[in-house]
């Protein structure tokens, strides 16, 4: 699909590209994604039944809808494809509580650029087109708040048998929060994770020392993640595929820092750690280690480093899948982002995660609320969370250690929501620092007010994260 410029970083923060991220989310990962027909079902959706809310154990009610239609929407087909014994666990339970409750659930997928709208339309008009529907924390913060078009969860989860606490990830509470109010869902444990996925064929063809041992030996940092890059740019090839969004996010996330505070209500563009980002994203998006012409197009790092001929290329997880059908002849490896010299952790970035919503004027909801419960609460047949993919995308199990290490630490960008505020300062501000090489404090200088100001006049959405 064809987006704006504008709307182009609230989809790529979470991949490296969003922010943010096709993709996590409920059990899955994410991430809104930065590829909006990317599925973001990486592992199984189900909510363990070990993670259930206290309340929710055998608790039929004895509920007649009398034949209403529940729909489900989101920007990929969320309809359970039965492909795996949770997913036919769930098909199960539709047709079973079809029958015992007296409903039809119907999955709708409407076009990425276009739900969010449809939603606020619906739900003004007093006709939700859907029951529930997936959405972004960028997309509800701070418009549809203040709009009322989303119903606040807390007593409808609470007459449904969800304890938010229990039932819902903490990193949905976290991003569905706001004002004390809860207004997402999700069942199941999210799994993402970001980092580099880098070419260990063409490392081992340059004879460079394998980047899993840089993390055992605690040196994967940002100098190594350079020198590394730069020893792997020789002849026809290159040490890494990224363009400046991406590089600007990586760097933010990997160094503990952001562009704005939403719990002091400040904008941070002067906040050290986030000075060393800004200087790093320029030293990096203008070295010769990347292809000519790739880091100022957000379109051009995956078809590059699927070339096969450059070693480094930061994803998100929901992107290894067709890396690896594009690179069938080729080892991938998997390593967390290096730390930045603020950070004392690996993260992975997950401000692209989703969770599903219920519009204003959606009859019964605490039904539809117990009714999804009761559908998607099924036990996992996982070993671990997200197994099942893992298994598929790396055939050595050090990188699988490697991408379960990641997903421990999420980290999450807040910049992203207000980006429908200050787009054009944004943008202005890295093509300044990256393209015109102004020092972070002189590519900032112009644009701290606007940054400021929307947060000031957004301070009574905060949400306190």
């Amino acid at each position: 699909m064809i987006r704006t410029k504008k709307m182009l970083l609230l989809s790529l923060t979470a991949a490296f590209a969003f922010s943010l991220t096709a993709c996590a989310g409920s059990g899955t990962n994410n991430s809104a994604s930065s590829d909006p027909s990317a599925s973001p079902d990486a592992s199984a959706s189900a909510n363990p039944s070990a993670e259930a809310s206290p309340s929710a154990s055998s608790d039929d009610v004895d509920y007649d809808l009398g034949g209403r239609t529940i729909t489900i929407a989101s920007w990929w087909d969320p309809t359970p494809k039965g492909e795996t014994e949770e997913e036919k666990k769930i098909l199960q339970n539709i047709a079973e509580y079809e029958k015992q409750y007296n409903f039809k659930l119907k999955f709708m997928q409407v076009d990425y650029g276009q739900i969010a709208d449809k939603t606020v339309s619906s739900a003004l008009a007093g006709q939700p087109f859907a029951d529930v529907v997936r959405l972004t924390p960028s997309w509800i913060y701070p418009g549809m708040i203040k709009k009322g078009i989303l119903q606040p969860l807390d007593d409808l989860m609470e007459v449904a048998g969800m304890d938010k606490q229990t039932y819902n990830d903490p990193i949905i509470n976290k991003l569905s929060t706001y004002n004390g109010k809860l207004y997402g869902f999700s069942p199941g444990r999210v799994f993402t994770y970001t980092g580099i996925l880098y070419n260990r064929t063409l490392l081992q063809k340059l004879n460079m020392k394998d980047l899993q041992e840089y993390v055992k030996d605690g040196t994967w940092n940002w100098d190594t993640f350079k020198k590394v890059a730069q020893e792997a740019t020789q002849g026809d090839s290159y040490g890494l595929a990224s363009w400046n969004g991406s590089i600007l996010d990586n760097a933010l996330l990997s160094n503990g820092a952001d562009l704005i505070d939403l719990e002091s209500n400040k904008q941070t563009l002067d906040d050290p750690r986030t000075v060393e980002a800004m200087q790093f994203t320029q030293d990096v998006s203008n070295a010769t280690f990347i292809p000519k012409g790739v880091a100022k197009d957000w379109q051009a790092p995956t078809p590059a480093f699927q070339k096969g001929n450059v070693l480094m290329m930061d994803i998100a997880n929901w992107q290894v899948p067709d890396m690896k059908q594009k690179m069938k002849d080729i080892d991938l490896g998997f390593v967390p982002y290096p730390k930045g010299p603020s950070a004392t952790a690996f993260y992975s970035n997950d401000s692209g995660e989703h969770f599903w919503t219920i519009p204003k004027g959606v009859k019964d909801p605490e039904k539809v609320l117990y009714l999804v419960r009761k559908i998607y609460d099924v036990p996992s047949d996982e070993e671990y969370l997200g197994q099942t993919w893992l298994e598929k995308e790396y055939a050595k199990q050090e990188d699988i250690d490697a991408a379960i290490e990641a997903s421990k630490n999420l980290a999450v960008l807040n910049y992203p929501l207000l980006m429908s505020v200050y787009s054009n300062d944004f943008y202005a501000m890295l093509d300044e620092l990256t393209t015109q090489k102004k020092s972070p404090a002189a590519a900032t200088a112009s644009h701290k007010n606007v940054f400021q100001k929307a947060l000031d006049d957004n301070a009574g959405d905060s949400h306190g994260k």
